[in-house]
């Protein structure tokens, strides 16, 4: 942790520096949110009578909410600023985590993380753009591996919370962190609104849809989500079976999270020096092997080990790429930044929504090893798409070759000469 400590103070020098150390505290929370309810996956299902499908919907519901959040959160941002985004998105997490903390049913407590995730889909909509608004092309991968390091860390704590929840009451516990979430809000009222970035406003945003690469980058993050979701599901109650304590069920993840926020930096360092094309392949590959071993150990401590193990690392390696290669699309074809974040943010929420219920179902009606190996296997196909295709480069693709697509689509709506200039000047 004193690494990421450094990392983050040193960017924080400056007041461009002092936004990404505000927007990576916020992610941080916003993950420690999201992670809190793994360890508190086992105390529902045994306080509420909820089956597995039950304890899927309820781990989906909170990717669920990040769908209409993140469209929300486009729109606000859009419109009002960034800034304001992220403080609605903080407001609506503390009207919904504080009674999360005493909802007595899962029909609450369903709606409540459906909520939760709506504010999710705002905090990131708004505080990603927020950052790559600001940040060099050149320098993106690496501020964006520190940024999500944050917002491991911030899956880190989860679990701790979750488990101090479990000990001493989830009134209590979820109270606090509503009261935490309220002060956040009027620190980032604090900071000042970037100002609009003139080359977004001219492409339409079908240019952004048209894009191979983008296509396939929102379908890796789709991909590392469901996993997450699936994974998120399963592995907790797995583990319980096994003999594992709420405590150790914490640690589990808690360990899992600490090596996914040591390698995210280390990645997106790679990212700016090698592109996106080797980490991803070799997130797929050690990712799909692993997950399929997932069923393997018959024992707590060797499942938890191997836990640790496939969420730390490899898994980290599919979503900074993705990101990088999304957001050098948006702006080369000179769509606002805002509305890539909400594409990432979408692909991020329908993975991890479709994920956990329906590995839950499948695991219900055969076993988690027909889950996990599906899984596996999509990744593996995965694999096969991205070095047969080459759609994901070792380099940056030429800025020449988006700007044609961003002024042939605005061409079809707009033939006039003042618009085919102002596409030219976009993709310059």
């Amino acid at each position: 942790m004193t690494a990421l400590a450094g990392r983050l103070a040193s960017q924080a020098r400056g007041p461009d520096g002092r936004i990404v150390l505000v927007i990576s505290v916020l992610l941080g929370f916003e993950a420690m949110m999201y992670s809190t309810v793994a360890p508190i996956l086992p105390h529902y299902a045994r306080e509420f009578g909820a089956s597995k499908p039950a304890i899927g919907v309820l781990a989906a519901s909170y990717p669920a909410g990040m769908i209409p959040g993140s469209l929300l959160g486009g729109w606000i941002a859009t419109r009002a600023g960034v800034r304001r985004t992220t403080i609605v998105g903080l407001l609506m997490f503390t009207v919904s985590i504080i009674p999360f903390g005493f909802a007595s049913d899962m029909a609450t407590l369903d709606l409540l993380r459906f909520v939760q995730g709506a504010a999710c889909g705002c905090i990131w909509s708004g505080g990603l753009a927020w950052v790559i608004a600001l940040v060099q092309r050149e320098r993106r991968g690496e501020v964006l591996g520190s940024v999500m390091a944050a917002a491991i860390f911030g899956t880190l704590l989860g679990p701790i919370v979750g488990t101090l929840a479990v000990a001493v009451g989830t009134e209590i516990v979820f109270a606090g962190v509503g009261t935490v979430s309220l002060a956040l809000a009027a620190w980032t009222l604090q900071r000042p609104e970037p100002p609009p970035l003139e080359r977004e406003r001219h492409t339409p945003v079908r240019a952004l849809a048209r894009s191979p690469q983008l296509i396939l980058s929102v379908w890796l993050i789709v991909l590392e989500a469901a996993m997450i979701g699936a994974t998120a599901t399963l592995l907790p109650l797995r583990l319980s079976h096994l003999g594992a304590s709420g405590v150790a069920i914490g640690v589990t993840f808690v360990l899992a999270s600490l090596v996914a926020t040591i390698t995210s930096p280390q990645i997106g360092r790679l990212v700016d020096r090698r592109g996106p094309r080797l980490p991803i392949a070799l997130g797929l590959l050690v990712t799909a092997l692993l997950i399929a071993a997932l069923p393997l150990p018959a024992s707590a401590l060797g499942l938890a080990v191997l836990t640790v193990i496939a969420l730390g690392g490899p898994s980290t390696s599919l979503m900074i790429p993705s990101m990088s290669v999304i957001t050098d699309t948006a702006e080369r074809l000179g769509v606002a930044i805002a509305l890539a974040t909400v594409v990432l943010n979408l692909g991020w929420a329908v993975g991890e929504a479709v994920g956990a219920p329906t590995a839950a179902t499948l695991a219900h009606l055969t076993s988690d090893t027909v889950a996990l190996l599906l899984i596996s296997a999509a990744m593996l196909a995965t694999l096969g798409v991205v070095l047969s295709t080459g759609l994901i480069r070792s380099t940056p693709q030429p800025a020449s070759v988006d700007a044609t697509l961003a002024e042939r689509d605005t061409a079809d709506d707009e033939d006039s000469p003042s618009s085919r200039e102002r596409i030219r000047v976009v993709g310059s």
